[in-house]
């Protein structure tokens, strides 16, 4: 799928999610941002989060301003309509605009129901694994540490401050 053609080269897209205090939460959603980086289908690709993970929205926004970007849009990581898309959204939209007031905003539908996704659900559930044999990302949490006693694994013998003696 293809951008509309009502878009042009000027737009950028904007993949906005909340964030969380373990380090290293957000690389899932750079690992989404690289793929469609390299699709090249938009002048510019960023993450913004609304809270705790860097960068945040209006930080991915400027930056989208800074390659040149007229128009964002913002494709919501959620997968409905609630809270984080209704009511907080709009605001850092607001903030956005007040920095770039001649910057147009489209807002995309959260993630809902596609076909793959329910794919991609009824894959993993096909073939259950214990927690042990899940996917990695707590265990590469770690290699993106920023010292953060906030993060759930700060202290702990996951954590690369710990382990180094409060050195990285």
């Amino acid at each position: 799928m293809t951008k509309p053609s009502t878009f042009t080269n000027r737009a950028a897209l904007v993949l906005l999610s909340h964030g969380s205090l373990l380090c290293g939460a957000g690389q899932a959603l750079d690992e989404h941002v690289g793929r469609l980086r390299k699709m090249g289908e938009w002048l510019c690709v960023e993450a913004g989060f609304l809270n705790y993970t860097s960068p945040h929205f209006l930080e991915a926004v400027r930056r989208c301003v800074e390659r040149g970007a007229k128009m964002i849009v913002v494709q919501p990581y959620f997968l409905v309509a609630g809270k984080f898309v209704t009511e907080d959204l709009p605001e850092q939209i607001a903030q956005a605009r007040a920095e770039f007031p001649d910057l147009e905003f489209v807002i995309g539908e959260p993630i809902g129901f596609d076909a793959m996704l329910a794919d991609a659900i009824l894959e993993l559930a096909a073939q259950p694994r214990p927690p042990q044999q899940w996917r990695d990302d707590l265990l590469r949490a770690p290699d993106y540490c920023t010292r953060n006693p906030e993060c759930p694994l700060y202290g702990t013998e996951h954590c690369p401050v710990s382990l180094a003696g409060g050195q990285r």
